[in-house]
């Protein structure tokens, strides 16, 4: 026995808001008095989250029998064996960027007779095609494997409906995050780490530099404006596929020194605070971390209403919205907050009590609601009998 009451195993990359949600729930699930451990792939971009559990006390394992990439991993069938004899807790909670797990991930519960956990569904994209043989294999194996399929949104859990998954066992609990944390960020400190003195107004751009959050959209449309407002600054913060284009299409449009690209923060409410305008020209959300975050911070918020996104963010109410794709749009949106401080207070103090719905104890408790029902019932019955396979799938 390790002793271990919630074990979160996260076919994740490791650098996205999946990896920080399921953080953010063990640590309130160990504030609680739970033993808990998170397991994650043995990737790089899992080592930064490794770091940050391990700062927050949190007991993390890197592993090797675990795989998650962009484009569907495939898993080991001995390794899986191996992984789920060795790492036993009275629950199970698994997390996954994808919206169903591996069938070999099914396939070894079901050999091992694992009693029924949870899994969270934090993809934004709707990648199988109800009827299809993954989505009836998916559905059918829910009931058998698990207490309950959490979607963070409801769009999400409507997808899982959709491939069959039965409603008794689909729960959406929207993300969450530390309201307090967010809302009392410094913003000297992001503005001294630039140099920029108090009069400078940034436009902050806090999310992965993927194509999925279309950052090079948000550099076009500073490039639409920024001749009209020479006090402003577009601010990236974060790592990505896209930040050496979007270094290159800065320099080419002249702009280097008023575009900056700081890179991963430990400090995101400090750069929140500091932004005159948040702008996010993403193409789809499962229920974005970035966005209650800048709503936390009071950011005055430019964002497409893209789904998962149009569950939080209300048009001319707690943000300005536009189009997927349109970047005249974004730019003529980021030029009235620009210009007019009323639009850019009301904003902001609607975007904070928006906010307060998302706070991250509101998430743990009602994750802890269902764990408190199931606890009681689970307990171990593997074989140290069943054959291993060695296909993988």
């Amino acid at each position: 026995k390790q002793g271990i009451d919630i074990l979160y195993v996260g076919f994740i990359l490791g650098h996205g808001g999946d990896a920080i949600q399921m953080l953010e729930l063990a640590a309130g699930m160990a504030a609680r008095g739970r033993r808990v451990k998170i397991i994650v792939p043995a990737l790089e971009t899992c080592q930064d989250f490794a770091r940050r559990c391990a700062a927050r006390g949190i007991p993390v394992e890197c592993s090797a029998d675990i795989h998650a990439d962009a484009f569907a991993a495939r898993q080991s069938l001995p390794r899986l064996f191996r992984f789920f004899m060795r790492h036993r807790a009275q629950l199970c909670h698994l997390h996954t960027g994808d919206v169903c797990l591996p069938r070999s991930v099914l396939l070894v519960m079901r050999l091992l007779r694992m009693p029924r956990g949870f899994v969270t569904i934090h993809s934004p994209y709707n990648t199988l095609e109800p009827g299809d043989a993954r989505a009836q294999t998916w559905a059918a194996a829910v009931p058998q494997r698990f207490r309950q399929v959490f979607c963070p949104s409801a769009h999400s859990r409507n997808t899982q409906r959709r491939y069959g998954v039965p409603d008794a066992c689909v729960t959406t609990i929207p993300n969450s995050v530390n309201v307090a944390r967010f809302g009392n960020g410094d913003a000297n400190a992001a503005r001294q780490r630039l140099g920029l003195p108090d009069s400078a107004r940034l436009i902050v751009f806090s999310s992965r530099l993927d194509p999925q959050k279309r950052p090079l959209e948000a550099l076009e449309a500073f490039v639409q404006y920024a001749g009209d407002f020479p006090d402003t600054h577009l601010v990236f913060v974060g790592r990505g596929a896209l930040e050496d284009e979007a270094k290159t299409r800065a320099q080419e449009a002249g702009l280097s020194a008023r575009v900056h690209f700081v890179g991963y923060q430990d400090n995101v409410p400090d750069w929140l605070a500091a932004a005159s305008v948040w702008t996010f020209p993403t193409e789809s959300e499962n229920f974005s971390l970035a966005v209650l975050e800048a709503l936390a911070a009071g950011c005055p918020i430019v964002s497409t209403l893209c789904q998962g996104n149009d569950e939080v963010l209300v048009a001319e109410e707690n943000a300005l919205t536009v189009a997927i794709g349109d970047v005249a749009g974004q730019a003529a949106a980021i030029r009235r907050l620009l210009t007019d401080p009323e639009l850019c207070a009301r904003l902001s103090a609607a975007a904070r009590a928006t906010s307060a719905r998302y706070d991250v104890a509101h998430m743990v408790a009602q994750y802890e609601s269902f764990y408190e029902s199931a606890l009681p019932d689970f307990g171990w019955s593997a074989r140290a009998s069943i054959p291993v396979p060695v296909e993988s799938d």
